[in-house]
């Protein structure tokens, strides 16, 4: 992709360094030696900080961690909290906001249904991380903890890589929260409005993976096959055959293409779609939207895995030149979701930053 085809997104840009200059302003020495990373090796800027030759700025992990390294939002202050989540605003929506604060907020929940547990399952213990100098050339940032690993890479002070994202929920919903509720409901409208020869393509099978198709690789390859088995539910297990059939391919496609849908199946899956992009600032998400509606909303696939009733283990994808959702409700009897946006071709800003080292660095 040349910069001419990238769409700037300056004024989120702008807003997400001052941001997090404010953040780490506040923040002590100490503090600042756990946040601070170098943007382009895996060592950090002290003892705290993860030092070593890792991909740091690409583990995103969203499982439940006693110590993921960055700084724990539970070693804020009152003030230096304030300014956290004012950083966490401009990479979100108001309602991308929302989900993921409820995300966090069933951390209390998990608690109160498994008291063992209560130190893995701690809203105390969701991290930052910032990659470079806010402002360079090319810097980062990353919130992360149980169900929520947000990514955003800044380059130029004008284009904005927010992938991978991914929100998870334990339980799908309880009460009055229910984070992903709108994913749900979404994927379970297109798939029950398919006609037989529809589904048929769709559909790529009767079980769903025990999680998502591509796990958490740091970057997509041209094939990712889901893991056998979730470690904490045990019982359910796919074999080397379902792993193959589940699997993600970059080129080949698996599912029913856009461009067999009718009008209001396609607008269904567009709004879908849209739902992830709005996860985030509209500047942002109107940039996403038009790089997808550029490479042709027409030549996404749909596919889907498992039960296609509310409460039954399904799993569905939609994949594209530039896109990967995958939304997994596969665990406790589908009561369980991961739900992940990525870029198989920016993810972490690989796009945007060959764009610009092709541009500034020749």
């Amino acid at each position: 992709m040349d910069n001419g085809d990238l769409v700037a997104v300056p004024e989120t840009a702008r807003r997400m360094a001052d941001a997090a200059v404010a953040f780490l302003a506040a923040l002590t020495a100490a503090q600042r030696e756990q946040a601070c990373f170098a943007f382009g090796s895996g060592s950090g800027s002290g003892s705290g900080s993860g030092s070593g030759s890792g991909p740091v700025r690409r583990d995103w992990s969203f499982l439940p961690a006693p110590d993921r390294g960055g700084l724990p939002i539970g070693a804020l202050g009152d003030g230096q909290r304030r300014l956290a989540h004012e950083l966490i605003v401009t990479g979100t929506s108001l309602p991308g906001y929302t989900k993921v604060v409820s995300v966090m907020a069933m951390e209390h929940v998990l608690r109160a249904l498994a008291p063992d547990l209560a130190d893995l399952f701690n809203p105390e213990r969701y991290c930052f991380k910032v990659f470079g100098s806010p402002g360079d050339q090319a810097w980062g940032w990353q919130f992360a903890g149980h169900h929520v690993s947000l990514n955003f890479t800044v380059v130029d002070s004008r284009y904005i890589s927010p992938t991978p994202c991914m929100l998870g929920a334990e339980p799908a919903s309880v009460g009055m929260l229910a984070p992903l509720a709108d994913d749900e409901e979404l994927g379970y409208r297109l798939v029950n409005s398919l006609d037989a020869a529809q589904r048929r393509a769709a559909i790529i099978h009767h079980r769903p993976p025990p999680d998502l198709a591509a796990r958490m690789v740091p970057r997509l390859g041209e094939m990712e096959r889901p893991d056998p088995v979730f470690a904490p539910e045990p019982d359910y297990v796919i074999s080397e055959d379902e792993r193959d059939i589940l699997s993600y391919v970059r080129s080949s496609p698996k599912g029913v293409a856009a461009s067999r849908l009718d009008q209001r199946q396609f607008d269904t899956l567009a709004a879908l779609v849209g739902g992830f992009a709005r996860r985030l600032p509209d500047e942002v998400a109107g940039a996403q939207m038009h790089d997808l509606e550029r490479a042709g909303l027409d030549n996404l696939t749909f596919a889907w895995a498992g039960g296609t009733s509310p409460g039954e283990r399904h799993y569905y994808r939609v994949q594209g030149p530039t896109l990967l959702i995958e939304h997994d409700n596969t665990q406790a009897n589908g009561n369980h979701i991961h739900s992940a946006w990525r870029n198989p071709a920016d993810d972490f800003g690989d796009d945007v930053l060959a764009a610009h080292y092709r541009l500034h660095h020749a």
